[in-house]
């Protein structure tokens, strides 16, 4: 039972020797690959006119373009939300302004004094 394991390990050895040997590449090999070297090098100079430095540029540009609208378009909601904000407390303002004028044009026209006067008196010719 020795002799087959042994001779398994030396018939598996050889062929590994004669897998690993070098071996001269078959007829037009070299020209294979080297043409569809340059067939990839052709395809991948067609997709890299996206690549170049001008696009890039026209992108960077572009992108500028859009966030400066958006700050833009922002900045001037911004204004238009104080605007209002301060329209409205001004409103406010005058209205507490107009009350209290009235309040003093009462005051004025109407004296309290006078009024109790006004009142006595009318009293006392009675």
């Amino acid at each position: 039972m020795v002799e087959p394991i042994r001779n398994f390990e030396g018939d598996f050895e050889r062929e590994v020797r004669e897998q690993l040997t070098a071996r001269d590449a078959p007829e037009g090999f070299a020209d294979r690959v080297m043409a569809r070297v340059a067939e990839r090098h052709e395809a991948r100079q067609r997709r890299r006119w996206f690549r170049q430095p001008v696009w890039g540029w026209a992108a960077a540009t572009a992108l500028a373009a859009v966030v400066a609208i958006g700050a833009g378009l922002q900045h001037q909601r911004d204004q238009r939300r104080q605007g209002e904000e301060a329209r409205a407390q001004v409103m406010l303002a005058l209205r507490i302004t107009g009350t209290t004028l009235r309040d003093v044009e009462r005051k004025i026209n109407n004296p309290v004094g006078e009024r109790g006067r006004a009142g006595n008196r009318d009293q006392k010719e009675d």
